[in-house]
């Protein structure tokens, strides 16, 4: 009896990891296509080259980071498309995807951030479902992070127990 309930736990384990996998390839991609912030700041504490470029020290550098999370050299022809499953496969470029920036002043709650949408994903699953709604217009809009122009409408129906 015990080895049949080992054997029933073990399959459950490898289902809940295989979904939070799905759910992390989600995130990511809506962190690829929405991230928190739109652009980074940086500046070169002293002269570097790029390539063929000399970058003099004091430089200031703005990263679009939703024109390198767009880039259809990058990501592919569906580069403004939603496809989880680009994440399946590894970068090319460490710096190609970086939500939360990169490098030494990556966001320290990026972690949290994490934990705390897949808490609410999951809070949200549970108890109910939910569709866009027919009158949804897609236009994302630059005002300190993205945001929905119009707002996220979207239609929520309680699941009964």
């Amino acid at each position: 009896m015990l080895f049949y309930i080992i054997i029933i736990l073990n399959f459950f384990l490898l289902i809940s990891r295989f979904l939070i996998l799905q759910v992390n390839l989600i995130l990511n991609e809506t962190l690829r296509l929405y991230p928190p912030a739109t652009m980074l700041m940086r500046q070169a504490s002293k002269k570097v080259k790029l390539g063929t470029l000399d970058i003099p020290a004091g430089t200031q550098f703005y990263l679009s980071l939703t024109a390198v999370h767009h880039d259809t050299d990058i990501w592919g022809e569906d580069g403004s498309e939603f496809n989880p499953l680009r994440f399946n496969e590894s970068r090319n470029h460490l710096a190609s995807f970086f939500p939360f920036g990169i490098g030494p002043r990556i966001c320290v709650g990026q972690n949290l951030a994490i934990v705390e949408a897949k808490i609410v994903l999951a809070m949200l699953i549970k108890h109910y479902s939910f569709i866009v709604s027919p009158t949804y217009v897609h236009a994302p809009m630059l005002f300190i992070s993205l945001q929905p122009q119009y707002g996220a409408q979207i239609l929520f129906r309680r699941i009964s127990n």
